[in-house]
């Protein structure tokens, strides 16, 4: 994660829009970076800086909403803020069940809006912070052996020696053996720890 000011990416290509969030975000302390539409966006981004995106949801080219798409599908965890002048419950709603993280109505309310993406640049940092923890696990979990990491599973179920040793078809000393490898390496001391550091090396 690059610890970095967060960015607020404005995508709109009204620049008097664009002009005018970017001037009241940064009164406000926060740094704003505007692109004219989705395309400009997806080809200057930088996807690794913190931050937010508002969106505008009619747009010549991509729309807010096929842009939407794109980052879901690429796996983009920027929280998107969608405006629209156009706007209506029933697109909100889409827009929203789709996740995003909020739609709001040109011209948005301006503390709305600041409290918004005050909460969506909150909630990207902490996604980040569950990413790294997870990526750290897992590098963690990389020194294992691949006969390790296979006793390991069966040690995060509870199971006993003995049982691991018929499941897995070796001897019971070997058991033990990678048993007190896995716990050494992963800086465990017991089934429920190992249980509880795959769950949240495998939840993200």
């Amino acid at each position: 994660m690059k610890l970095l000011t967060p960015i607020i990416r404005i995508v709109d290509d009204d620049k008097t829009v664009s002009d005018s969030l970017s001037f009241f975000l940064n009164l406000a302390g926060l740094q704003t970076r505007s692109f004219s539409s989705a395309e400009d966006f997806l080809r200057s981004d930088d996807p690794e800086r913190l931050g937010c995106l508002i969106l505008d949801v009619r747009m010549e080219g991509m729309t807010g909403i096929e842009l939407q798409a794109e980052l879901k599908r690429v796996g983009s965890d920027l929280p998107i803020i969608f405006l629209s002048a156009h706007g209506d419950i029933e697109m909100a709603v889409s827009c929203v069940e789709n996740g995003a993280f909020n739609f709001l109505v040109k011209p948005p309310d301006p503390d709305k809006l600041l409290d918004w993406v005050s909460k969506a640049v909150a909630k990207n940092k902490q996604v980040r912070r569950e990413k790294a923890y997870a990526e750290s696990l897992r590098e963690q979990f990389e020194t294992l052996t691949a006969a390790e990491k296979k006793v390991s599973y069966q040690i995060a179920k509870g199971l006993p020696n003995s049982r691991i040793a018929e499941i897995l078809e070796i001897s019971e000393r070997t058991v033990q053996s990678h048993r007190a490898n896995i716990f050494a390496k992963l800086d465990l001391e017991n089934p429920v720890e190992l249980n509880e550091f795959l769950r949240e090396m495998q939840n993200s």
